[in-house]
């Protein structure tokens, strides 16, 4: 199954888009439904589709929601930047666990293409962090600045979190 995240158009009218999918292994118990999420990334060349993985993107965010993600965010001017959330290293799927307090937790991370999304690098917005971070979003925002807000705290089910709205403001590349 796959959810998607984000859409914009390019400056030619093209739209790139950014979605999660749920991973399943055959004959997978219940229980490890929504162990494995990947955030992907499609765009429309003129001629064509192009979609490539991303990363991991981690597990559901909580038991009764097997495809709820951290989630992953577009830059609406940059289409070879976008955001993510995960509880795992984004390039290696391995779990993370915070040195503040040995749990896991979401973290957010920037990552960059050069080549249409075939390949990423990536940096950590947060790291180490005592509470987790999801649903980072990048609002439209005059000048070279680039405005990412994103949600911290707990987050049991849709109707039971204790969320505050942090973010960052930084200068585009």
């Amino acid at each position: 199954m796959a959810w998607v995240s984000d859409i914009h158009l390019d400056r030619d009218g093209r739209p790139y888009v950014a979605y999660s999918i749920r991973k399943v292994s055959a004959g997978a118990r219940p229980e490890r439904l929504g162990e494995d999420h990947r955030y992907r990334y499609a765009r429309w060349s003129g001629k064509q589709r192009i979609d490539h993985q991303v990363v991991f993107a981690g597990s559901k965010l909580y038991a009764e929601e097997e495809d709820y993600t951290g989630n992953i965010a577009l830059d609406p001017v940059d289409p070879n930047t976008v955001y993510i959330s995960s509880n795992v290293n984004p390039t290696t799927g391995e779990p993370l666990h915070s040195r503040a307090d040995g749990r896991r937790h979401y973290e957010i991370f920037k990552g960059t293409t050069a080549n249409g999304g075939a390949s990423w690098s990536w940096m950590s917005i947060t790291a180490d962090s005592s509470q987790d971070n999801l649903r980072p979003i990048v609002p439209q925002w005059p000048g070279d600045s680039v405005a990412l807000l994103w949600l911290r705290g707990t987050y049991r089910a849709y109707t039971e979190y204790a969320l505050g709205v942090v973010g960052v403001i930084a200068r585009r590349r």
